[in-house]
């Protein structure tokens, strides 16, 4: 009970008391006359109480009325704070179902969430995403244009509507869907743009792949975000170096020049545009300038590489004296790790069929290369052509033991996995009854026949055993 409702009834208690004791001491007084008209008498205790009714009963009324009215409205606003707490916490499941792939039980949960509240941006945004991944895309394509019309400055509603109608197979409108979100909202569309840089690469459209990835990188700079213009770097050079290359390829052989070298200005590891550029100085018939572009790039990067594209350049010219002569140079002016530089002079001795000066060159690499299936099979072929069956035998055993061709190879038949024993359960991908030889013509099962398999699927959660 409230003070003031306690200290109201007390008042009360106190006037009952004071009146009845009043009445007592003063009853000869009330049962007096009081006059309406000459005709007309009544007590004059009636008198009082009609008087007090007439002052009580209108406050008494309009107090009671309004308390009923304040009673009913804190009771409806309570029925419609549950009410909405109700559909906050259907929406909460239905976003966490959503999150767990749960679809159907999602639009269970979204349902009477819409149903309630038709224009809920939330609401039905989740409602069409969960109605698409539940295959009714047509729908999701009805509830993401009425939450278009309801909020036409959404971006986020674009995008879901340009989702629905390419899951409906209507390729051709979501992509007008995500032009118009690239035309009515100027500042945005990074989505859009990175989607269609990434189509466009896998077309090796390279030239509207850098149109879209510069469009990329002013969205980023207007952001200020350098963190995301930093990722976008690596890309950007691909991109310049693959310009660089449609330049050559046209003939335009000084601007090709420019593009790989400013890509190497900022990425002097990047060995594709220094390859190139001294592909580009050799089309100005610059040998002298092309050699020494890549003999820079295998000073700067040990990348074997150049020293193979500067013994291509001197087969090609048919002067392999001096590509001998400049795999010595590298050699001798190797401080430290001059193992790649030798087995490629080896290499070469081979190709040249100078047999005896490889052996001469790669016998003494055995330590260095023993794990190296390459270096055994190149010995086992000057064995072979030297005549000398045995040894060229087991250089091939040992480039097959290297390999791992010499034991039994089981394999995943749905993610490619190898693996030296057979095994329940794929190691890579986690699929039961997946791994069988890996030899086509002894398969435990028909290609493509998968019956009898359990496949994890794209879980990425933790592998329990």
């Amino acid at each position: 009970m409230r003070i003031r409702s306690y200290l109201g009834i007390l008042l009360a208690a106190v006037l009952v008391v004071a009146a009845g004791y009043l009445t007592h001491h003063n009853r000869d007084v009330l049962h007096q006359s009081f006059r309406l008209n000459p005709q007309t008498s009544v007590p004059l205790w009636a008198v009082l109480v009609a008087v007090f009714l007439l002052g009580f009963l209108p406050t008494v009324t309009i107090l009671t009325v309004q308390t009923l009215r304040r009673d009913l409205k804190l009771r409806k606003e309570r029925r419609a704070r549950r009410s909405v707490q109700g559909l906050e916490a259907a929406y909460r499941r239905a976003v966490d179902l959503a999150a767990d792939g749960q679809w159907a039980k999602a639009l269970a949960e979204l349902e009477p969430v819409v149903a309630a509240e038709p224009e809920n941006y939330g609401a039905l945004l989740a409602y069409g995403e969960a109605l698409r991944h539940a295959g009714r895309a047509g729908e999701a394509v009805a509830v993401h244009r009425r939450a278009a019309v309801a909020y036409p400055q959404s971006l986020a509603v674009l995008y879901e509507l340009a989702d629905d109608y390419a899951a409906a197979g209507d390729a051709q409108v979501a992509r007008e869907v995500r032009d118009r979100a690239l035309r009515d909202f100027p500042g945005l569309g990074l989505a859009v743009l990175r989607r269609r840089r990434g189509r466009a690469l896998g077309e090796r459209d390279f030239a509207e792949a850098a149109r879209l990835h510069g469009a990329i990188e002013a969205l980023l700079r207007d952001a200020g975000d350098p963190e995301g213009l930093a990722a976008e770097a690596p890309l950007g050079l691909g991109l310049a170096y693959e310009r660089g290359v449609a330049l050559l390829e046209a003939e335009n052989v000084e601007e090709a020049e420019r593009e790989f070298r400013q890509v190497l200005a900022q990425d002097a590891s990047f060995v594709p545009a220094a390859i190139m550029l001294g592909e580009a100085l050799l089309v100005r018939d610059d040998a002298a300038g092309a050699l020494a572009e890549w003999r820079r790039g295998w000073e700067s990067t040990g990348s074997p590489v150049f020293l193979q594209r500067i013994e291509d350049h001197f087969i090609e010219r048919a002067e392999p004296e001096r590509a001998i002569e400049t795999l010595r140079g590298v050699i001798a002016a190797a401080r430290e790790g001059d193992v790649l530089p030798r087995f490629l002079l080896g290499r070469l001795y081979y190709r040249l069929e100078m047999h005896d000066e490889a052996l001469r060159v790669l016998e003494p690499l055995a330590d260095h290369m023993a794990t190296a299936p390459t270096y055994h099979f190149l010995l086992g072929r000057i064995h072979e052509r030297r005549g000398e069956m045995r040894r060229s035998v087991e250089s091939y055993h040992a480039s097959c033991r290297e390999l791992g061709v010499d034991a039994v190879d089981y394999a995943c038949r749905f993610c490619g996995a190898k693996s030296a024993d057979w095994s329940d359960r794929c190691a890579e991908c986690g699929s039961w009854n997946a791994v069988e030889l890996n030899f086509r013509a002894e398969r435990a099962t028909p290609v493509g026949d998968d019956r009898g398999a359990a496949v994890m699927g794209s879980y990425d959660g933790p592998e329990y055993t």
